[in-house]
């Protein structure tokens, strides 16, 4: 009787659970990029960046283009994020990418934990029970969007204008969104001794320039073992 008892519950559980659980298995394409291109001409004014190298991350949206006001949920207008799949089926983070979450009415519904498209193109609300909460008709579309990762390192230089032959060049290093105070650094350039500047590794030849803004080529990035401190 024990065992039968156990073995109903275990049953009774696996009817409420299942396999129907989500791979959270999605990986975003992850690049490392070195900007401008070498060797061609560019211009860029005052404040612009003359090089920028960081790392660009690559993930799925679900963008929903309209507020759904369900009876259940409310799911709002917005990007939400790929976490998963289940099935064949590609699973959407349950807040969008500003951070609002689906609304629902706690303790007559289960809490939300990601949306999908069903087989009838209706936006679904999966429960934290791994079930199909509620599904609506809404207009939406899953498209790629690259973003520059805010946890990455991130080199920079900048420019900052010229007072008769020299130039000045601000050199910028951001981890986490934030400056890196102590790799913070404002360089000046005599454009009557060489066209060159060099910085950690990298190389430019100046065209030309004024107070507003400079034209160069990059010949070389940043150093290459700066892209080691990208990939932590």
């Amino acid at each position: 009787m024990q065992f039968m008892k156990l073995g109903l519950a275990t049953l009774m559980v696996s009817m409420m659970f299942g396999c129907s659980t989500i791979n959270y298995n999605y990986q975003a394409k992850i690049d490392y990029f070195s900007k401008p291109e070498l060797e061609k001409v560019v211009e860029v004014y005052v404040g612009d960046y003359m090089i920028d190298q960081g790392k660009s991350v690559t993930i799925d949206y679900l963008i929903l283009n309209n507020t759904i006001d369900g009876v259940l949920y409310d799911v709002h207008k917005g990007a939400y994020a790929r976490v998963g799949e289940f099935q064949g089926a590609s699973y959407f983070a349950p807040s969008t990418s500003e951070g609002l979450p689906i609304s629902y009415a706690a303790g007559l519904v289960d809490r939300p934990i990601a949306l999908h498209i069903n087989d009838k193109k209706e936006v679904c609300v999966t429960s934290v029970s791994y079930q199909d909460a509620a599904c609506y008709e809404g207009i939406f579309k899953i498209e790629d969007r690259t973003v520059v990762d805010s946890q990455a390192f991130q080199q920079t230089l900048i420019y900052n204008g010229s007072v008769g032959e020299k130039i000045n060049i601000s050199y910028r290093e951001f981890s986490n969104g934030s400056a890196r105070n102590a790799f913070t650094n404002n360089v000046e350039y005599d454009m009557s001794k060489s066209n060159s500047i060099n910085y950690k590794g990298a190389h430019i030849e100046v065209v030309s320039y004024d107070n507003t803004s400079i034209k160069f080529k990059v010949i070389k990035h940043f150093r290459d073992d700066q892209k080691v401190e990208l990939k932590n």
